[in-house]
């Protein structure tokens, strides 16, 4: 067993992708699939399974990634203390969010400061983003209404109400604000599953006994904005995510005032990194709130 085999290993199971493996580690795919090929060979079983869908760790696997994980993630604690020694004048953080409004303004507060790490953040839904820091994908994430969970700490920085996505010509559209009973003549354009704004919604209606037609269900905010322009439906968005156009209106939702907490989060395990302790310390630093008498967009 060999320590390049382990290397291997650990990147396909963080990326769940042989490719991404090689990417990440500056190899060719075929490098990544002999050291994995030669480490299951001195384990005497497969490691992963290989699906359509990506690369999965088999059972057997799963205890020996907890600790390459612990191996790596210490030897990343010593690259960090290397790179204390240069005040963070190179290295890089890797980050994932399920929207780019806060994450972006958390990344400019951080790159001001800085401007030598190299920053990559993955965009995905809440569900998507959980995932990829509980696997290890990422340093750290940006997240609405993070869940508790004892093997992660989080960073309070933001604070947003829920808006009512309209057409400028819409019968809502002159409403100062609106409740879920005044949109039930008015279908609406779902999110997929694992969208925290679509979890939101409804948790809202299922507290209010209140149940609204669905007109299409699309897979993104942007598909969102894009169907209310057509006409196709309301849709629902955090204020940061209002968009800056003429055909538009966002309407303030009564129910969801204050309804999602922005956090920076990582986990215990990685938090001792000094390039992510950084990052969460810039993060302390930062009231990005919005007050509920922000304007109403037009």
């Amino acid at each position: 067993m060999r320590y390049f085999q382990l290397r291997a290993f650990d990147a396909v199971a963080r990326e769940r992708s042989f490719s991404k493996a090689a990417s990440l580690l500056g190899l060719t795919q075929p490098a990544i699939t002999t050291q994995i090929r030669n480490l299951e060979e001195s384990c005497q079983q497969a490691l992963f399974l290989r699906t359509p869908e990506g690369v999965y760790l088999t059972d057997a696997a799963k205890p020996l990634f907890e600790l390459t994980r612990q191996m790596f993630a210490t030897e990343e604690q010593i690259e960090d203390l290397v790179s204390l020694a240069t005040a963070f004048r190179h290295g890089s953080l890797k980050l994932a969010a399920d929207g780019p409004h806060v994450a972006l303004q958390v990344v400019a507060a951080f790159r001001a400061q800085y401007p030598g790490i190299d920053i990559s953040v993955s965009l995905g839904s809440q569900r998507e983003v959980w995932a990829d820091l509980l696997g290890y994908r990422v340093d750290a994430a940006v997240i609405g209404n993070a869940a508790s969970d004892d093997r992660v700490m989080a960073i309070r920085v933001a604070q947003q109400d829920m808006r009512v996505l309209v057409p400028k010509d819409h019968p809502l559209a002159a409403f100062e604000s609106v409740s879920l009973a005044d949109l039930k003549a008015h279908p609406i354009i779902r999110r997929g599953s694992g969208s925290n704004t679509q979890r939101l919604i409804d948790e809202a209606l299922q507290r209010a006994q209140c149940a609204l037609s669905t007109a299409m269900e699309l897979g993104s905010r942007e598909a969102v904005v894009e169907a209310v322009k057509q006409g196709l439906g309301i849709g629902f968005v955090l204020e940061r995510e209002v968009p800056d156009s003429p055909r538009i209106v966002a309407i303030p939702l009564v129910e969801l005032r204050a309804c999602n907490i922005d956090s920076v989060v990582c986990l215990h395990s990685q938090r001792k990194r000094g390039i992510v302790q950084t990052f969460l310390s810039v993060a302390a630093t930062l009231d990005l709130t919005l007050t509920s008498s922000a304007p109403r967009a037009t």
